[in-house]
């Protein structure tokens, strides 16, 4: 396992890569994105204090480099959440670095229904982002016993919110099944594939999802769609800008072709539910249909 030197150098001088930190009176929740820990803190908080490593929805999970701050956090840690999937592997590293017992880790891709290779944009998944609330109640209740009943009763809210967005989901399903749609990278996949749309330029996507220039031939082919109107709109992931999807984008408006723009990482002072149901309302509006 290899670190960069200055982050090796901190967590010496700080005494936690030799496990000498000692555990906070409150204990803390990690979460590598805050879409997973706005969820963790619904359950947690006050309890235990959530604190999220990336919180701006200007930077890339998959591109991320970790610091000495964030060494130090996961070290502190009693419990650390993430999506998992290979989307934010930089954190697999900062637990397993970490000295003495190890630290209970709930991911979002340990839901049953997620393989390897999936769509690893879990947020987007409505039955994942409920498999990880429950499993990580059960994981509060574990290291924090005494709290039990308080996390199961703020567990059971977060259930209920997530199942409003469900029904919104399965409202807006039964207007809009069936419409073509494009993205320029597959974080809204797994919501578009909730919805019954047809999700076009997957060639496209996977390229820039995998940071590299997607192929010409399918550049052309997105840009025919939009020009022909063959897309009811283009799903834009603001987080992941290059000339191709920027050409792209800039044609979708001169021609009239709706543009929804969707991040990877929450805006801040949010929660989940009001993000995702801020994003189904766009959907709706864009093609016309009542607001879920």
């Amino acid at each position: 396992m290899r670190f960069p030197a200055s982050v090796l150098s901190c967590l010496m001088l700080a005494g936690i890569w030799s496990g000498s930190a000692t555990a906070a009176e409150t204990p803390v929740v990690v979460a590598a994105e805050n879409t997973w820990g706005d969820l963790a803190a619904q359950v947690a908080e006050p309890d235990m204090h959530v604190t999220s490593i990336l919180n701006a929805p200007t930077i890339d999970p998959h591109l991320y480099e970790p610091t000495p701050a964030d060494a130090r956090l996961v070290a502190q840690a009693s419990l650390v959440v993430a999506n998992g999937a290979g989307y934010d592997a930089w954190l697999d590293r900062l637990v397993q670095a970490r000295r003495g017992p190890p630290v209970p880790v709930v991911k979002a891709d340990g839901w049953t229904g997620w393989h390897e290779g999936d769509n690893a944009h879990l947020a987007y998944n409505l039955p994942a982002v409920a498999a990880f609330v429950s499993r990580f109640i059960a994981a509060c209740q574990a290291t924090d016993p005494q709290h039990a009943g308080a996390y199961e009763a703020r567990g059971k809210t977060v259930m209920a919110a997530i199942q409003t967005v469900l029904a919104a989901m399965t409202t807006l399903r039964t207007q809009v099944q069936g419409q073509p749609v494009a993205a320029t990278e597959p974080v809204f996949t797994p919501l578009a594939d909730s919805l019954g749309l047809v999700m076009k330029e997957q060639a496209f996507q996977v390229a820039v999802m995998n940071d590299v220039e997607p192929p010409a031939s399918s550049v052309a082919q997105f840009d025919a769609d939009i020009r022909q109107h063959a897309v009811r709109f283009v799903a834009y992931n603001a987080q992941a800008d290059r000339p191709s999807v920027q050409r792209l984008i800039a044609q979708a408006h001169a021609v009239g072709v709706p543009v929804l723009p969707v991040r990877e990482i929450m805006p801040p002072d949010t929660h989940w539910q009001d993000w995702m149901h801020g994003i189904l309302t766009q959907v709706a509006q864009v093609l016309g249909q009542p607001t879920p």
